[in-house]
């Protein structure tokens, strides 16, 4: 897919954009994302589901419209389950991007699938609209498994739009749930082995978590369901660093491993702090304008999201300025997470001596407690540290 050419200046005004479908079939007990639950699944009949794939592409447009000639490096269709989208308005959304700005000819454009909703036609549909990387979100090959985190198909369904999704696409990741007391080592490995065998380029492995507000949380705080011990979210971690690195997929983040080059632009984007926008309800985004850093929200609420876009509410439901020690924090949360981990060079030339030394400080003591990685280049945490992620920057920033 070829855009409009690269020009000077470009890493200046790169761009990611991140497209927010707000619908799914079920809502699952641990998700706390912005989702509304349609039983409909008859995406060219429903009518509200044209009005919201309409109503997308004006909101890009519309937020395209104040940035100062973006150039595109990726575009991620995330939700929700954005595979229930037609490929049609999906089509539309990539071809406004790629005829109007300037993009790579090997732009990245990435769609999150649930196994439940799609079949081959619809597969090689959404290939044939401009996606050329697609995130299945398996969970897990286990029936057990698949029941307890209330996902809406069974083993045979994950099974086989897992193959779909292999013999359909070159680049595509599996994403697994993992750390609940029903699942095993041996089921973990299991799934694994499976994605391997697939010959799956990219997997995600996500620890379940228990955010407020969730139906899980809920049973959390009942004592219904309990949480695994730190020493089982160890083991499992280590095993799933180990068994994928046998097979030459690396992890590249705490929950990310990859083949050479198969790394996830779009994501990379977030860890990295550059630039991205995003479009849709709930979208969040990370924008400059001027000489100020920019976070934006447009509105969670569905129907005030309608409203911002017919001219009746302001665009975003939040655009505050961030501070330089905001940032600060922000490049380090979001950092660390990465296995190359952070530019010093890059922190020494956006923030002043007195706002970087501190936390320089803060680091070399966790240094001499092996938390942190010898390099004269990179801030980055050991093996050891990133299972002490969420400690180390309470320390550096707290």
């Amino acid at each position: 897919m070829q855009g409009r050419g690269v020009d000077e200046g470009r890493k200046e005004r790169e761009l990611s954009i991140y497209i927010h479908w707000p619908f799914c079939r079920s809502k699952c007990p641990y998700c706390d994302f912005m989702s509304i639950p349609k039983s409909d699944l008859d995406v060219n009949n429903s009518e509200e589901y044209k009005e919201v794939e309409f109503l997308l592409l004006k909101d890009l447009k519309n937020s395209l419209r104040e940035l100062e000639s973006p150039f595109v490096k990726t575009i991620f269709f995330g939700g929700g389950t954005p595979s229930l989208m037609s490929p049609q308005s999906m089509e539309k959304i990539i071809n406004f991007v790629v005829k109007n700005y300037k993009t790579d000819s090997n732009i990245e454009i990435s769609l999150e699938a649930n196994p439940a909703t799609f079949s081959r036609q619809k597969l090689r549909e959404i290939r044939e609209a401009g996606v050329n990387r697609l995130s299945l979100g398996v969970q897990s090959f286990h029936d057990r498994d698949l029941e307890f985190l209330g996902r809406i198909y069974d083993s045979e369904q994950a099974i086989k739009a897992a193959e779909t999704v292999a013999s359909t696409f070159s680049n595509y990741s599996f994403d697994f749930i993992f750390g609940y007391q029903s699942q095993t080592i041996d089921d973990l490995k299991n799934n694994l082995s499976m994605a391997v065998d697939f010959g799956c380029p990219h997997i995600s492995c996500y620890q379940l978590t228990f955010e407020k507000g969730t139906p899980f949380f809920c049973l959390l705080q009942d004592g219904k369901i309990n949480q695994i011990t730190e020493t089982q979210e160890v083991e499992c971690f280590r095993f799933i660093q180990d068994f994928l690195k046998e097979f030459s997929l690396n992890r590249y983040e705490i929950s990310n491993y990859a083949l050479k080059n198969f790394e996830s632009k779009h994501n990379l984007t977030y860890w990295r702090y550059k630039n991205y926008l995003g479009v849709g309800p709930s979208a969040h985004s990370r924008l400059v304008f001027g000489d100020k850093k920019y976070e934006l929200k447009k509105f969670s609420d569905i129907d005030r999201w309608r409203e911002s876009l017919y001219g009746n509410l302001s665009a975003y439901e939040e655009k505050n300025v961030l501070t330089d020690y905001e940032q600060l924090e922000e490049i380090f949360v979001m950092g660390l997470r990465l296995s190359e981990g952070i530019s010093i060079k890059d922190l020494k030339s956006r923030f002043s001596d007195s706002m970087l030394n501190p936390i320089l400080k803060r680091i070399s003591l966790l240094s001499n407690e092996n938390l942190f990685s010898n390099s004269e280049t990179q801030i980055k945490l050991s093996e050891n540290g990133v299972l002490k992620q969420n400690s180390v920057l309470e320390f550096l920033f707290n």
